[in-house]
């Protein structure tokens, strides 16, 4: 056997897993004026930037989790101080998305120092059912025919300053394919998701509640939600001191009432992503 033949193996595993040019930079400070600002990461094969991962104002925890594909109760305790970093990488041509998975996990073993581990933690966890009341939520309307001349749809406009509803939401445009849009108002949340498919709107849900939620309903269609609940979900911070009391219900209450769903609970193991350590700044580009 041609001893090359491992070694080249060995050298484009290596190149697999780096990307060719990577910046690691704490994020500036806030914009004062109260401008938008990104929050996370983008890119890579699969996205509208195949070449290129980009991470903006992210905490070591939410690039952990970006990395290693978790879901956010896989990571419960931060070692980190909430200290927030821009990342800029490279990617080689034709990386896939579980090489790309991979360079970012090397980056940050190589520029932060982290150390981890997986072990089995038992926590609370929910099978989501149909109420005894019936599904409430509707269906989403089929999506509109192609052209006739084979010319692909017209993106949807932009949204724009939005306005506020009697009920002291913003007035969200009717739009397909809106995932996850969350906003707040009166005291509470409102997520709206359109086309969403039962798995897609346990994952949500799970979002919320900071523990794992599972589609057990047997529903095979997509929907149009509209969820408002009170800010007490264990995910998500508290309101603020001086912030209207909500009239709307907790979460669990919500999706009973508002969707004709029930969240069962339960008890289960999950692996959790444990950072042994991790360097506060890392090292130098």
């Amino acid at each position: 056997m041609n001893r090359a033949i491992p070694l080249l193996f060995a050298w484009c595993a290596a190149y697999a897993q780096t990307f060719e040019v990577a910046s690691v930079k704490p994020s500036p400070p806030p914009d004062r004026t109260g401008g938008m600002m990104s929050m996370g990461c983008s890119g890579g094969p699969g996205t509208s930037s195949p070449g290129q991962v980009h991470c903006s104002n992210a905490t070591l925890n939410i690039m952990v989790v970006r990395a290693f594909g978790l879901k956010p109760y896989q990571l419960p305790v931060s070692m980190t101080d909430g200290a927030k970093f821009d990342v800029a990488a490279k990617t080689p041509s034709g990386a896939t998305k579980e090489q790309v998975q991979t360079m970012l996990q090397n980056l940050l073993v190589e520029r932060f120092k982290l150390a981890y581990h997986y072990e089995q933690k038992e926590m609370q966890m929910y099978d989501l059912v149909v109420g005894k009341s019936g599904l409430k939520m509707k269906e989403s309307p089929p999506e509109p025919p192609p052209a006739v001349d084979g010319a692909p749809p017209a993106p949807p406009a932009p949204v724009g300053k939005l306005t506020m509803g009697p009920d002291g939401f913003p007035v969200l445009p009717a739009r397909r394919g809106m995932m996850s849009m969350m906003t707040t108002g009166n005291g509470g949340r409102r997520i709206t998701v359109t086309d969403a498919s039962m798995e897609q709107i346990a994952s949500t849900l799970s979002g919320q509640l900071g523990q794992p939620v599972t589609d057990a309903t047997g529903l095979k269609g997509k929907y149009d939600v509209t969820l408002t609940f009170s800010m007490d979900t264990p995910a998500m911070p508290a309101p603020q001191e001086g912030a209207p009391e909500s009239d709307a219900p907790p979460i669990r209450t919500a999706v009973q009432e508002q969707l004709g769903l029930k969240l069962e609970a339960k008890k289960g193991a999950i692996d959790v992503f444990v950072i042994d350590h991790a360097e506060k700044m890392p090292t130098e580009n």
